[in-house]
């Protein structure tokens, strides 16, 4: 092969850029054709499109005056659970860490997240809310479960700065902004008043429980003062019997009186002892302790939890809002897509055009 022949062969190989120019010039109709097109399909999906909008806002720990008048109905509790003098100490210290644990803001607002993000409470404020369920009424039955599952997934409270703890923001996507802000403020309604619900719940059972203990502390205590009270009667009754029979009728204040049936009463004196004995109904004189546990039941009893108390379990750093930008569809990238698409799907036809035409 000559010098003539490589030159020629490497032309023909090569891209010659003029030539490509000159096809696509000549092919310009088809490639502005095919640009007009997908511009437009791109812009009619772009408008066509469901439009998806994201209302949010951002809470975190209450400040302590949030839950005072929660707080000072329980007062009395705290004063009962530091009066006691129950052996059993840590069954007490285990009341007054769940009584601290719902009253403690961080514990509350690590509620309100974990309720916030609870699929049964989404599903439930899905197919409860009257927004909600004009949506689940166009769907089918059999699609109901992925229908929720899908709308669940739109609504959710996480960390807004991981190095940041304890503060969250709440999401709730909606089609429209108007929409998205209404269905954010109705369920962290739903979501506050379920977690104050559970607050007071939870007091009222710690309470309850406390209650029980201190009932049940009553009862054995009372149990153990009758059976003091039934030995030192039988004591009583005894020594009687042996005062009777020694004819000891009067006191004997020099007689020792450390003996098991002491008889230093004398027989008059045993006897009325042994009569007020039996019509003995003050069990505190044999155990004491008994005056504290009903001190404190009674203390117990004045604890009145009004469901109806307004406290806040988290803050607002920033309130519940209308979402400015849409987050879906986005149109202009859309439109650019489409633009680049089509010029590119042009281009191809007209190259192709041109390879299969040689």
């Amino acid at each position: 092969m000559n010098d003539i022949q490589i030159a020629n062969h490497r032309n023909d190989d090569e891209i010659d850029l003029a030539q490509l120019m000159k096809t696509l010039w000549l092919g310009k109709k088809t490639i502005i054709g095919s640009i007009f097109l997908f511009t437009i399909i791109a812009i009619t999906y772009a408008l066509a499109a469901q439009q998806w909008w994201t209302s949010s806002a951002i809470v975190t720990t209450g400040q302590y005056s949030n839950i005072a008048s929660l707080r000072q109905q329980v007062a009395n509790f705290y004063v009962v659970s530091n009066n006691n003098n129950n052996k059993d100490k840590n069954t007490d210290q285990h009341n007054i860490t769940e009584m601290n644990k719902l009253l403690n803001s961080n514990e509350m607002l690590r509620q309100y997240v974990m309720e916030f993000n609870a699929f049964n409470n989404k599903k439930s404020f899905i197919l409860s809310n009257p927004i909600m369920k004009e949506y689940a009424n166009k769907a089918n039955k059999k699609k109901e479960m992925l229908f929720v599952n899908n709308w669940a997934k739109k609504i959710q409270a996480s960390l807004t700065d991981k190095k940041e703890n304890g503060v969250y923001t709440l999401f709730y996507q909606a089609t429209d902004s108007e929409l998205s802000h209404q269905l954010l403020l109705s369920y962290s309604q739903f979501i506050d008043k379920k977690v104050k619900k559970d607050v007071f719940d939870g007091l009222a059972a710690v309470i309850r429980n406390q209650t029980l203990i201190f009932k049940s502390q009553l009862l054995s205590l009372e149990i153990q003062a009758k059976e003091l009270k039934q030995q030192e009667l039988v004591k009583t009754d005894y020594a009687l019997k042996i005062a009777n029979s020694a004819k000891a009728n009067k006191p004997m204040p020099q007689m020792n009186n450390n003996q098991l049936f002491s008889i230093d009463l004398g027989s008059e004196g045993l006897s009325e002892k042994s009569k007020i004995l039996k019509q003995m109904t003050d069990l505190s004189l044999f155990e004491p302790s008994i005056i504290m546990i009903r001190s404190n039941l009674d203390i117990l009893s004045t604890i009145k939890l009004n469901s109806k108390t307004k406290f806040e379990p988290i803050s607002y750093l920033q309130n519940i809002g209308y979402p400015i930008t849409r987050d879906k569809p986005k149109r202009a990238l859309i439109v650019i897509l489409g633009l680049l698409l089509g010029g590119m799907f042009g281009v191809a036809i007209v190259l192709l055009k041109s390879a299969f035409g040689k």
